[in-house]
């Protein structure tokens, strides 16, 4: 038997391995492990315009998985001057023409840019309107959405099925744009072009649909808000429309969409009306939905999930889980969470990408808290700590990629953070200052956020130094370490040997539980039991239990 076990632990540990190489022979082959990473250091000629719009004009070939139209940029001149225009494009596409009004302009495209010659030099404060024709395949999606692209795909009864997913990526892997987080344009207007018979989905609001020729139309989407590159979004397949109604805290009514697939009818309005109960259950802790003036909408998706301003792409297929006795699906209520942290607060750097994630995963708990109270809050913290793997800080080096990043413990820890934040301020202090982050013009839509910024906004609300705290989860694997020493008999020594602050803890003893303060000093603590160091586990900590009491005759 025990022989048995071996081997068969020998031969799952081999198949792991096997698929693990095969995954990664798979990106390797299609360019794609970490390829195409978006964010890092910013050039000086990007750093010296700012985005305000793209128009979209585009029509995709599914036969050919290739797309083909243009696209015009709307910049302004930040810097002194330009004489040229860096933009990113991968090598795919072929770029045609290029112009500015009626001004052809010459381009070099190669090394996934794109640089823009101008006639002449253009001053700070120009605005520009650059129209660049291209065509080509985008890169197809090999994992999505972590290994993001096109999907190519087909429904269950053969029909076409194109979703696009980028957030690693950025646009670039299908139109040309300055990839960079720190860039979020005022708005953009998103025209494709499909065949009469299907149905295209995008951001924002469908202003008008028209027939460019026959047997085609163009479905002419517009969003007024700041958007990043990698939330822009198209859908297309043979999408039917459930449509209800959201009631805004101010008593306007704003459409709830569902695009979903014919085979998925069953069960849609019941999901829409789930989407109904979360959206007012987040906007309890984090203020109004942020797109009152266009929609929320979910379409369904041959992936799993990506959070797409107002489109929330959606493929879990009605796997719900129960809370308090009631359905909710997990999916969903992650990626809408993101309306708020990602799409609305925006960090301006990969490397906070803790701020879209983190928090967002922690609404989830919030979700738990709110619909089946606090053992249940506690019990969904309990599972998102224990999946922390801290092997590196979350917050790395400034100008990250997104690939530098990317980490299951921008969730978890990022969380875990929050969690721990709400002890250490209290419930009325902590979920004020998190709704106030969610709020504040400072850290809204144009205005992109930082660690810093949270940071300070916490320390400024608090009326403490809260940096120590916060930097230990961010920027260490550092967890604070709780030295029970037992020595004597019911007297102990606490303390948090391996920092060099205080964090305020809850001490259970044999006669009493409260709140104390511990640090590198021993705390005296008298017990007729060993003391329970932060019981419910507001902290992501260690404990280590140690007996250097004397003994008689010694």
């Amino acid at each position: 038997m025990i022989k048995f076990i071996k081997w068969f632990g020998i031969i799952v540990a081999t198949l792991i391995l096997i698929i693990i190489v095969i995954i990664a022979s798979i990106l390797i082959s299609h360019d794609r492990y970490g390829y195409y990473a978006s964010g890092g250091s910013l050039s000086e000629n990007q750093a010296a315009y700012d985005v305000l719009f793209y128009t979209l004009n585009l029509e995709p070939d599914f036969e050919a998985q290739a797309i083909a139209g243009d696209i015009i940029i709307k910049l302004k001149v930040v810097g002194d001057k330009i004489s040229k225009i860096e933009l990113d494009l991968i090598n795919n596409f072929n770029v045609s023409e290029i112009i500015i009004g009626m001004d052809k302009l010459s381009f070099i495209h190669k090394d996934d840019k794109l640089i823009v010659k101008l006639n002449s030099t253009i001053e700070k404060d120009s605005i520009v309107e650059l129209n660049i024709k291209y065509s080509g395949q985008p890169v197809e999606a090999i994992v999505p959405p972590w290994v993001g692209g096109f999907n190519w795909s087909k429904d269950e009864d053969g029909n076409e099925w194109i979703g696009v997913s980028c957030q690693g990526e950025g646009s670039k892997i299908w139109f040309p744009c300055k990839d960079h987080p720190s860039d979020k344009p005022d708005s953009a207007a998103i025209n494709i072009t499909v065949k009469e018979d299907y149905y295209c989905a995008s951001n924002g609001i469908l202003k008008s649909v028209t027939t460019p020729r026959e047997g085609y139309k163009t479905f002419h989407w517009f969003t007024g808000y700041p958007i990043s590159n990698y939330n822009i979004n198209i859908n297309i397949g043979k999408y039917e429309i459930i449509q209800k109604n959201y009631i805004t805290q101010n008593q306007d009514t704003m459409p709830m969409m569902f695009y979903v697939l014919p085979q998925s009818i069953n069960g849609a309005e019941k999901h829409l009306d789930m989407a109904i109960d979360m959206l007012y259950t987040y906007r309890d802790y984090y203020g109004e939905y942020p797109f009152t003036l266009e929609k929320f909408a979910i379409v369904e998706t041959d992936y799993l999930g990506m959070e797409h301003q107002t489109i929330n792409a959606y493929g879990n297929k009605y796997k719900y889980d129960t809370l308090a006795g009631k359905p909710y699906d997990w999916l969903m209520l992650h990626e809408m969470g993101h309306e708020w942290w990602g799409n609305k607060v925006t960090a301006k750097d990969w490397a906070d990408f803790w701020i879209h994630e983190g928090i967002c995963t922690y609404g989830e708990a919030l979700f738990q808290l709110s619909k089946a109270g606090e053992d249940a809050y506690h019990k969904y913290m309990k599972k998102i700590k224990g999946r922390v793997q801290n092997t590196k800080p979350i917050v790395p080096q400034k100008n990250a990629t997104s690939h530098e990043v990317y980490s299951s413990d921008v969730y978890m820890k990022g969380a875990s953070l929050m969690h721990t934040l709400r002890y250490v301020m209290g419930d009325e202090l902590f979920f004020s200052t998190l709704k106030q982050f969610a709020n504040d013009s400072s850290y809204t839509y144009k205005n992109l956020v930082t660690t810093s910024d949270f940071i300070e906004l916490v320390n400024r609300n608090s009326g403490k130094d809260l940096s120590n705290l916060i930097d230990l989860y961010l920027h260490t694997t550092i967890l604070p370490q709780i030295l029970i020493d037992s020595v004597a008999q019911n007297k102990y020594h606490v303390s948090i040997h391996n920092i060099d602050f205080k964090l305020p803890m809850n001490v259970e003893t044999s006669d009493s539980s409260y709140r104390t303060k511990l640090g590198p000093m021993p705390k005296e603590i008298y017990s007729q039991f060993t003391p329970e160091i932060d019981k419910k586990g507001w902290y992501l900590k260690t404990t280590i239990k140690t007996h250097s009491a004397k003994q008689a005759g010694d």
